[in-house]
């Protein structure tokens, strides 16, 4: 999935710096796991993971990639058969709900131009094979069929597979006015391959909803705490309202507001986007977690200056052990230059900011 601050690019960067750190693997904690990229890597590298996000989208991710431990297997009766078969793969649970009647529900009717609305997210066509893949998931949850792992798997793989087929430049806080090429293709659910751990130590990954503070809150004591928070004053749930509503489902519908169809997001707004507000945010984390090492993932033009992130992390440990780890990259771009926004170059550069605990 396209994602705002996705660091699979950075991952090496990231844990070329835990190894020059001489950090072995423990337990660490990634509150602001987005896709769940890094909980990937570093479960990948023999750490155990407890990621977080405020985004229910979000959570679907780090189940598949980070708590799963393999790909499992889903229960015969999805068929809707006479149960004759008692497992299905994960492909064959995929391809059932491929095969189901295109159904006109709630994305049709307000993310399609079939709707009153006419917003043009997704062709009509797709909308209801959307909506037909997601009330078929919510009806095998609610009936017991499937459990919130497999849930979440699920989840995932649909939200994916929407992503490929959406009429957007890669985040949906507008929709192209014309098809483009990819939102003509048909929905195309393809397998996420959970991440299988290489060592015993990795075992025992979790996901979690909710604000960093609770996680922190929840896991006590671990040996790194990586922050990868927002950068600026976009909102995530204005920029990807879709893909949070297929999430969360829509029962009840929620009401729907402006040219975009904005779902309900006051309790999913992070202070890490509001100027004023993000310096105090980053303080009080450091200040309630308990972490004998802190590394923060941060850019060049993000709202915290580097006088404030370094004087946050002096004073939240050891003061002689603080450093910044720099690496340059490309820009992620959803859109070109126009007359309503200009970037400030292609080249970004990435910041790695450290401290020990004593």
């Amino acid at each position: 999935m396209r994602y705002i601050g996705n660091k699979t690019k950075l991952v090496p960067f990231l844990l070329d710096t835990v190894e020059t750190l001489g950090l072995s693997s423990g337990v660490a904690c990634d509150p602001f796991s987005g896709t769940g990229s890094v909980g990937r890597a570093l479960k990948q590298n023999g750490w155990r993971v407890h990621c977080g996000d405020l985004m229910a989208a979000s959570y679907a991710y780090q189940v598949t990639r980070v708590e799963l431990d393999r790909t499992p297997r889903f229960p015969g009766a999805l068929t809707g058969g006479s149960g004759r078969r008692r497992y299905l793969s994960y492909k064959a649970a995929l391809r059932v709900l491929s095969a189901l009647p295109p159904k006109t529900g709630f994305i049709t009717q307000h993310y399609t131009p079939a709707g009153a609305a006419g917003r043009m997210y997704f062709t009509p066509e797709n909308g209801a094979a959307i909506d037909a893949a997601r009330e078929a998931i919510a009806s095998w949850h609610s009936e017991g069929l499937i459990d919130r792992p497999r849930e979440q798997l699920l989840l995932a793989t649909l939200i994916a597979g929407a992503d490929r087929v959406a009429n957007t430049t890669g985040v949906y806080a507008s929709y192209v006015k014309s098809w483009q090429p990819n939102a003509r293709r048909t929905l195309d659910l393809r397998p996420i391959r959970p991440t299988v751990p290489r060592a015993e130590s990795a075992l025992g990954c979790t996901a979690f909803r909710g604000g960093a503070e609770a996680l922190v809150a929840r896991v006590g004591a671990i040996d790194l705490l990586y922050l990868d928070p927002p950068y600026n004053e976009r909102q995530y749930p204005g920029y990807y309202h879709l893909p949070e509503l297929l999430a969360q489902g829509w029962d009840p519908p929620p009401p729907l507001r402006g040219k975009t169809g904005l779902i309900p997001d006051e309790d999913l707004r992070s202070d890490w986007c509001r100027r004023g507000r993000c310096e105090e945010a980053l303080r009080s984390l450091l200040g309630a977690v308990d972490a004998r090492h802190i590394l923060l993932s941060y850019n060049d033009e993000g709202l915290l200056s580097r006088e404030s992130i370094e004087s946050a992390f002096r004073n939240a440990g050891d003061p002689d052990s603080y450093r910044v780890f720099t690496r340059g990259y490309r820009r992620y771009r959803s859109d070109s230059d126009g007359p309503d926004r200009r970037y400030r170059g292609d080249a970004v550069r990435e910041r790695l900011y450290y401290v020990r605990r004593p």
